[in-house]
C-alpha cells in the first residue's frame, strides 16, 4: 500500500485505468487484476524510459479502486 510519503526520488506515479474492464461483474471486492505479463512489460517500459521504480496504481472509476491512493499522491506532490 501507499505510505504517507513518496519513496525517495520518485517523480512519477503510473496509473493504470479501467481495472473493472478486466473482470466480468466487477465490484469493489472483485475490481480487476493486471496479468504478470502486463506487469513485466510495464516495468520493462518504465526502465527503458527512465521512470525507474515509480509506484503503479490500478484504478477504476466504476468501483472507485485506487481513488484514495491517487488523491494521496496528489496531496503529497502538492506539498513538496
Amino acid at each position: 500500500q501507499i505510505g504517507e510519503t513518496l519513496p525517495r526520488g520518485v517523480k512519477y506515479v503510473v496509473v493504470l485505468t479501467k481495472a473493472d474492464k478486466n473482470v466480468k461483474g466487477a465490484s469493489a471486492k472483485n475490481s480487476g487484476r493486471v496479468s504478470k505479463d502486463v506487469q513485466e512489460k510495464l516495468r520493462e517500459t518504465m526502465r527503458a524510459n527512465k521512470v525507474g521504480n515509480a509506484p503503479v496504481i490500478l484504478t477504476s472509476s466504476e468501483t472507485k479502486l485506487g481513488r484514495d491512493d491517487m488523491w494521496r499522491y496528489l496531496r503529497l506532490a502538492a506539498e513538496s
